[in-house]
């Protein structure tokens, strides 16, 4: 396949490099045309990747018509709140592939739109737009650990042959069926993730960690009952299995800027300090909207969002979570 990854950062540079690695014609998009000429003259990455280069046969290039045009795959791997600009970017250039896919992790805070559906309504390609999700960190991926993900989208052989062409030794790529669920879990565990990183900013244990995973997966399945979507999908790899990795994995940027925030720092100080966007922090006004919007309880992510955006101390946003009136699990 020829392959266009549009987004030049951490994960869109690593799933360049493996699928190069795994035989097919991969050029890379980066929207900074100055970064684009240096990353490819020197096929250094820094600071999105360090200790491996970028293959010489993929292309890098700040010409988007130049690395879309005959590609048989488009993806998009950007953070989300500039997808629907990236989008509009694609339309303008007339250039039409004949699938699309999305590894973006993260909710639309302007439209409350997930990532595929922006995408769909941005170029009026409803039956072409696939999303890949679960436990991804990219840098053991490139390091060739072992993963397993779930890939949605139209239940055609278009799937399959995605399923086919995108599997690696190292990455397990199995099907689903419910792609609102599985973009829904892929952003509300990164504000989970920001929850936990909390906690452990705030030197606290394993305990609290585990019940935050356990009582942030009720509330993804209480949002995700409302948006449609499958309780069984946040059983999956797309829901537990990536909960449980970002919520605590040290490479979890997530969890890190959680960290941050439970030893007293500010957005925008985590923000000075953090090469790739934590999506969590975006994410978590978004998730706060859905809830508004649902009338639902999302008492976790409603922590985050106060700890976040206004400024409640962390230790107090984990004192009101715990002394919320008593009831049945």
């Amino acid at each position: 396949m020829e392959i266009a990854v549009l987004g030049c950062g951490n994960w869109g540079s690593v799933f360049a490099i493996i699928q190069s690695r795994n035989g097919h014609l991969v050029r890379i998009w980066e929207f900074d045309r100055p970064r684009a000429r240096r990353v490819s003259a020197t096929r250094d990455n820094r600071p999105f990747l360090t200790g491996h280069s970028l293959p010489a046969s993929i292309l890098v290039s700040a010409d988007l018509r130049r690395v879309m045009t005959d590609a048989d795959l488009v993806v998009f791997a950007l953070p989300c709140q500039v997808l629907s600009q990236v989008v509009a970017k694609v339309s303008k250039t007339g250039v039409r592939s004949p699938l699309y896919l999305s590894l973006i992790k993260g909710i639309d805070i302007r439209t409350l739109r997930l990532p595929t559906r922006t995408i769909r309504l941005g170029l009026g390609q409803h039956n072409r737009v696939y999303a890949l999700s679960g436990p991804s960190i990219a840098n053991e991926i490139i390091r060739g650990e072992p993963t397993a993900v779930v890939l949605v989208g139209p239940a055609t052989a278009a799937a399959q042959e995605l399923q086919n062409e995108l599997s690696t030794e190292n990455l397990r790529i199995y099907l689903g069926r419910d792609t609102v669920g599985v973009e829904l879990a892929g952003a509300v565990k990164n504000v989970l993730a920001i929850a936990a990183g909390i906690c452990d900013g705030l030197g606290l244990g394993a305990n609290i960690r585990g019940t935050l995973i356990a009582r942030g997966l009720v509330e993804l399945q209480r949002l995700g009952k409302r948006m449609g979507a499958l309780r069984e999908t946040f059983w999956g790899l797309s829901g537990v299995g990536d909960l449980i990795t970002t919520a605590t994995s040290g490479e979890s940027r997530n969890h890190r800027a959680g960290q941050m925030l439970g030893k007293g720092l500010t957005v925008g100080e985590i923000r000075d300090k953090m090469v790739m966007v934590a999506e969590g922090i975006p994410t978590a006004r978004a998730v706060h909207d859905l809830a508004a919007r649902h009338g639902i309880e999302m008492p976790i992510c409603e922590m985050v969002f106060r700890i976040i955006y206004q400024r409640m101390p962390a230790r107090q946003g984990l004192r009101n979570l715990m002394s919320r009136p008593l009831k049945g699990e």
